[in-house]
């Protein structure tokens, strides 16, 4: 029986904690804030086939109708765009308090011990292991191993020594700061012709916001790379209420900001006596529940990962199982989403108006591109190339998309099955340089693969 630590309560450290507990482990969940102040108050939606893989009974009311998007272009004048119907639902949506109190129950009936109010601040290196880590009040908490599911400014990721070439931060554009509110729904007055409204009125570089109508509420959020300034949240907020004369400013809760990543994996999740899971390993899918899904995965082949090492070292190599799982079953899709997200920040709200004005995209078009078949990308995007001979501008960052796209192809199968140091180091040099050969830099005025080309 080995002394699992899990460092806070992210989904999927949770799921791990329950499977790991329930098959005989000692296991111990260390959270820094409080049981009843858990979680965001917010709902969000996300493929029921998560909770299926992870074996997680689904409540009936957590089933939902597909979500259908609709595009909401800057100028009045250009149409909107609403994703096409989608059936039969696979969707679920969760209060985000509800649902983590669910997991941490199951949890605790497998065995699972929780410590609320324990704030983690720092690893414990002995060696080249992370034997554990240091409390706020104090402690020095050691174990076999050691779950980092404390989110995206995890403590213990960004102190990790630099042998286990674990990328300790985000790096620029790879966080949303996102406010999220709920506001009253005024029945009484027009309401909008669709229920699930994205604004796409933000240059790229800005962020993005939402109008969600609900039964009872309206759902406000507003996600920005810098910060949620006031003076931009009360603009957004009146503009929003000239459009949707149901929103009223009744707030009834939420009025936080969260931090979310929106790029790639980790290329290393793992090392001596350590994995990084959800949000603290960068496991999200921008507008799809935010990572939840990919967590509940994930953190279910680290825990059958965890249990197939008998050995129970969980060394760098017997946990590379976990680490192949994660990216031969969801990782590389979540880098080809990371890869269209980066082309994001060069495109100008109005180029997109302009576009959805001429008929150059549709919504078949749009879910195609939300799409991960590598080969059905490129070649929609090349097909689309053919199309934009007056928008030469957008063109460029289309064709850019290609290329990266192409170029990941080619990374991909450099991925090593079996773990060795010198393989994982090259495997890691080469998917970070990649990565940061693409992201996005104030001062470039076009993407960086176009000027390689």
């Amino acid at each position: 029986m080995a002394n699992i630590l899990v460092a806070g309560c992210g989904h999927g450290g949770v799921v791990a904690a329950w499977k790991l507990a329930a098959a005989g482990h000692a296991v111990t969940v260390y959270e820094k804030a409080l049981r009843g102040a858990l979680g965001h108050e917010a709902q969000d939606a996300f493929d029921a086939a998560s909770m299926q893989y992870a074996g997680i009974e689904i409540p009936a009311h957590y089933w939902a109708e597909n979500n259908r998007l609709t595009f909401i272009p800057l100028d009045a004048d250009a149409p909107a765009l609403t994703m096409p119907k989608v059936e039969p639902s696979k969707t679920l949506k969760a209060d985000r308090r509800e649902l983590i109190a669910y997991l941490i129950s199951l949890a605790e009936a497998a065995g699972a011990r929780f410590e609320f109010g324990c704030e983690i601040t720092a690893p414990i290196v002995l060696g080249n292991r992370i034997a554990g880590f240091v409390t706020a009040d104090g402690r020095q908490v050691v174990g076999d191993l050691v779950i980092d599911a404390c989110g995206v400014h995890s403590p213990l990721r960004a102190q990790l020594p630099g042998f286990t070439m674990i990328e300790r931060e985000p790096g620029p554009y790879a966080v949303l700061h996102a406010y999220r509110a709920y506001f009253r729904r005024d029945t009484q007055t027009r309401q909008p012709a669709t229920p699930y409204n994205v604004y796409l009125t933000d240059d790229g570089t800005v962020g993005l916001s939402w109008v969600v109508t609900g039964e009872t509420d309206v759902d406000i959020l507003v996600a920005r790379f810098g910060a949620v300034e006031a003076a931009d949240l009360l603009h957004v907020m009146r503009e929003f209420h000239a459009r949707n004369p149901h929103l009223t400013m009744q707030q009834i809760r939420g009025g936080r900001t969260a931090d979310i990543p929106v790029r790639q994996p980790l290329a290393m999740l793992v090392a001596d006596g350590y994995a990084a899971v959800g949000d603290a390993a960068f496991m999200t899918h921008a507008l799809k529940g935010s990572g939840i899904a990919y967590s509940l995965m994930a953190g279910t082949i680290l825990a059958e990962s965890v249990l197939a090492d008998t050995s129970g070292f969980y060394t760098t190599e017997t946990l590379w199982e976990y680490e192949r799982r994660f990216f031969r079953e969801i990782g590389f899709d979540a880098c080809r989403i990371a890869i269209m997200k980066n082309l994001l920040p060069y495109i100008k709200a109005q180029e997109v108006s302009d576009l959805f004005r001429r008929g150059l995209l549709n919504s078949e078009e749009v879910a195609a591109f939300s799409g991960i078949k590598i080969t059905k990308l490129i070649a929609l995007a090349n097909d689309k190339l053919r199309m934009l001979g007056e928008f030469p501008a957008f063109r460029t960052k289309l064709r850019n998309l290609i290329v990266w796209l192409g170029r990941f192809a080619v990374l991909e199968p450099s991925f090593p099955n079996k773990y060795t140091p010198e393989d994982a180091a090259k495997w890691t040099e080469r998917y970070n340089e990649f990565f940061d050969s693409i992201r996005y830099r104030p001062q470039e005025d076009a993407p960086p693969a176009a000027q390689e080309q």
